[in-house]
């Protein structure tokens, strides 16, 4: 295969006017903050030549192990990928095709490329090999020698490859080893393996390697270890050292002042001096120590940055020139960066042991969810995937995403919009569910994966908080691995030394050289078998799910932080369509069994749906209650755990999204269609809100809470209605808050005249900006007869097909409670979805990618 030739002799990197969203051109240089006097000039335009380089982007095929045939892949992929889409391989997302794919893992697989280049490339001082991603275990060749052996999948993998090559053409191979043959013999040398559940695979190697966990199989996803590149290799050429990071991070706030720090990176890791040009702060003169710089700054009077609802999202912005010894401009960068503070606060307190965030000294109750990988093939995820997902979460009005530890660290694009949209990120480093090695390979090959991510990571004001693992200290001391592993006191004590030396002495220590931010060893700090101990720091809630707990558990049983919980649904049909039949839309089915993961899936959610709702009468209504359960069980914890604010903290649901098509938490399919639980989501979730609190089914309490700081007065309405519509009872009256705050607000339905009675409330309040919210909510004491479809009717109207929006008209004679409106075509979006509608006129707004019909839209209701 061939390379691309991407840049030649770049110039054009110029410096420009400072300021919010600046950039470099080369018509801008007389705006540059540090003027630059004419006789300067020529030598600074000169210095240019030396920040000339060329960057080839690599080219790959492999070779089939089993027919030899020579496979063209491109930039990026998979072997699974390119042979789905050569045909070799069916969809494995569709009916049970997962099973076509276990063969990869028994053969190693041969990539090669060619990279052809000049002697005058050879002239450069340095000729660096990136590979961005590679998965996982490789052995790089370049001309038939050995260059190195890659293991892990978490870090960028750089390597000074000059002696190497020659002009003219180039062989570049790399021999990838699926985990299951790297791991064999060490596999079966061991007394006892290292237990790793998830892993569903002949031998369970998962926590042995370092690559996403969740490719080996969970319970929401399906097996698909991957082998290739997540994104494109390069080779590029260069005679300075070239910059691989920059950032500004803030030390501290005192007085009005902040102390920041700016941290440069280089590749080649030697002892240089620099000049360094800020737009912001000026010029320094410093030397690099092991291709590091650190220089403190300080910054009078800052604007600070603030996470969603608690003020502005304030970045700055700089541009960075830097020379070297000899005057030459080696590299530019414009980098953002935001001022703000975070503290993790574990104290002793009337309750038993807190957990929660200050954010430039002030406590933050955090709202959102987990997020796992989007696809669960990572080269496959697009960039406006990304920007798509976290304008998800922000529609949904959270201000936390917690980035899951057995996925992978995500691109720098999501973080930038966490950034600009003032969402919090808790970040896992990538260990989950399993008791991982300490061997010194293995620890050393994680402490070049965080050395690389954590300075990365802690240059983007959004992430507040680095936490070691996911669940791996609650499995050691809960789930039964000792016996289930069969494994010895000696072995054990090598196990929980292991876990000491990875999460309680390297990972704190990477973490405290390379950030101001907190860390802790793992989540949960607390299980949940027994009530004392939802008194003390994080809690992962499983009770109803895994235990035998009461869906009103979810609301009595609250942690001072609630980093997991969660309820399972089926998702939208357009999304069964593409992995199923309708033939195969029953809970017995072998596909509807295949694609779920979880061990007590569909018979939990059968169980809790019936209980709340009755026997569905078909599949399809199944699926439209299993979402209402979903969405009941998790509004259900959420209103718990605001209305224990300051107990509680931190409310984040399991989880946000999908990585394939199948029932599970997610309150977002992969195909991005909203679940109930978004909605649900959405309202709970609101900064000033009305709340279901629910302790007892069927006897629900109504609060108003208030997260704003400042106090102010909202005006509340509610009226009850019967369920023909008809006002039985409506008030209104003032409340007036003190900062974050809630009230149980005492309401006339809740005397005995209306208790045995369905009803319809209404709710309408204004926020902190006099801006009118609503909310409606049923009381359903005896199950009611449901209104026949010929009870409404619905008509398309304003299609705007520039601007893709519609509006839909839903005329109703009688009560519809839930009313879902489904799409068979993918793309369409509704501003509201799961109401109850009273009879009368209602209004839907839509927006889509190709223009509905009424044939493709499907109503349920209760």
């Amino acid at each position: 295969m061939s390379v691309e030739l991407l840049v030649q002799d770049d110039t054009r990197f110029l410096p420009s006017g400072g300021g919010k969203g600046g950039g470099y051109s080369p018509f801008s240089i007389f705006h540059f903050q540090f003027s630059i006097a004419f006789s300067g000039l020529l030598s600074f335009i000169l210095s240019l030549s030396s920040f000339a380089q060329h960057e080839y982007k690599l080219e790959w095929q492999f070779i089939h192990p089993e027919s030899g045939k020579v496979i063209p892949l491109g930039e990026k992929g998979t072997v699974q990928g390119k042979l789905i889409e050569t045909g070799e391989l069916p969809d494995p997302f569709y009916g049970e095709n997962e099973k076509e794919f276990t063969w990869i893992e028994h053969y190693s697989w041969v990539f090669e490329s060619e990279l052809k280049i000049k002697e005058e490339d050879l002239a450069f001082d340095f000729l660096e090999l990136e590979f961005p991603s590679i998965d996982t275990y490789a052995g790089i060749y370049i001309n038939d020698s050995l260059l190195t052996f890659t293991d892990n999948a978490f870090y960028t993998h750089r390597f000074q490859v000059k002696n190497y090559l020659k002009a003219g053409k180039n062989a570049i191979k790399i021999v990838f080893m699926p985990p299951v043959l790297y791991h064999r013999a060490a596999y079966d040398k061991r007394k006892s393996q290292l237990p790793s559940p998830n892993d569903v695979g002949e031998i369970a190697v998962a926590s042995m390697s370092r690559k996403p966990q969740y490719q080996f199989g969970w319970d929401w996803a399906l097996r698909m270890n991957t082998i290739g590149f997540w994104k494109p290799a390069r080779l590029r050429t260069y005679n300075s050292n070239r910059l691989t990071l920059a950032k500004i991070e803030t030390k501290s706030i005192v007085e009005n002042r902040a102390a920041l720090d700016l941290d440069l990176q280089f590749s080649v890791k030697s002892s240089e001096e620099y000049r360094v040009e800020s737009e912001l702060f000026g010029v320094f003169n410093v030397k690099s120590k092991e291709g590091k710089i650190k220089i403190p700054l300080s910054l009078s009077n800052p604007k600070l940055w603030w996470p969603r609802g608690h003020g502005e999202a304030y970045l700055y912005h700089d541009n960075l020139l830097i020379y070297n010894l000899k005057g030459d401009l080696i590299s530019t960068k414009e980098l953002s960066f935001g001022v703000r503070t975070s503290e993790l606060v574990q104290n002793k307190d009337k309750w038993g042991t807190s957990f929660y965030f200050k954010i430039n000294g002030k406590a933050i109750f955090c709202k959102g969810a987990n997020m796992i990988p989007q696809d669960v093939f990572p080269s496959r995820v697009k960039d406006a995937d990304i920007i798509k997902l976290v304008q998800e979460a922000y529609d949904a009005n959270m201000n936390m995403i917690r980035v899951w530890g057995g996925g992978y660290y995500q691109d720098e694009l999501f973080y930038q919009n966490c950034d600009e949209k003032g969402i919090l990120v808790w970040q896992d480093f990538m260990f989950a569910c399993a008791m991982y090695p300490g061997d010194p390979v293995f620890l050393a090959s994680v402490e070049k994966e965080l050395n690389f991510q954590v300075p990365r990571l802690a240059a983007h004001p959004s992430v507040v908080y680095f936490n070691g693992n996911n669940e791996v200290d609650v499995a050691w001391k809960n789930w039964g691995f000792q016996l289930k592993y069969l494994i010895g006191p000696k072995t054990q004590e090598e196990i929980e030394a292991d876990y000491k030396k990875l999460f309680q002495q390297l990972a704190p220590r990477i973490v405290k050289e390379n950030s101001y931010l907190p860390y802790v060893h793992t989540s949960p700090l607390s299980n949940w078998g027994k009530d004392e101990y939802f008194n003390h720091g994080t809690m992962h809630y499983w009770g109803v799910w895994h235990g035998k707990d009461p869906i009103e558990d979810f609301g009595l049983k609250s942690g001072r932080f609630n980093a997991e919980y969660g309820f399972q649904s089926f998702p939208e049909f357009s999304t069964l369509s593409s992995f199923s039949r309708e033939m195969d839309w029953d809970l017995n089915s072998s596909v509807m069994k295949h694609h779920q993961k979880s061990y007590v899936g569909n018979g939990m959610i059968k169980k809790h749906a019936d209980i709340l709702y009755g026997n569905a009468f078909d599949f399809k209504e199944f699926v439209y209650f299993s979402q209402l359960t979903q969405a009941k069980a998790v509004g259900i914890a959420i209103a718990g755990h605001r209305t224990d604010m300051p107990r509680c903290m931190g409310t984040l649901f399991w989880q946000l999204n999908d990585c394939w098509p199948a029932p599970t938490w997610s309150s977002i399919d992969y195909y991005n269609n909203w679940k109930a639980l978004h909605y649900q989501a959405r309202a709970d979730y609101e900064n000033v809100a009305v709340l279901e609190r629910t302790q007892k089914l069927g006897e629900e309490k109504y609060v108003f809470l208030s997260d704003i700081d400042t106090a102010f007065t909202s005006t509340v309405s509610y009226r009850i209605f019967d369920l023909s519509g008809k006002v039985l009872f409506e008030n209104y009256f003032n409340i007036n808050t003190k900062g974050r705050w809630n009230q149980e607000i005492a309401l006339e339905c809740q005397t005995k005249a209306y208790r045995d009675k369905n009803y319809v409330i209404a709710f309408s309040w204004t926020n902190e900006k006099g801006e009118s919210e609503a909310r409606t909510f049923y009381h359903e004491a005896k199950k009611a007869a449901k209104a026949e479809r010929s009870a409404f009717t619905f008509e398309i109207q304003n299609i705007d097909e520039e601007q893709k929006t519609a509006v839909i008209k839903l005329t109703s004679t009688r009560f519809l409670a839930n009313c879902w409106i489904s799409s068979q075509k993918r793309g369409v979006r509704f501003d509201r979805n799961f109401e109850h509608l009273l009879p009368g006129e209602h209004i839907f707004h839509i927006t889509f990618e190709e223009i509905p019909k009424a044939e493709d839209f499907e109503f349920f209701w209760r």
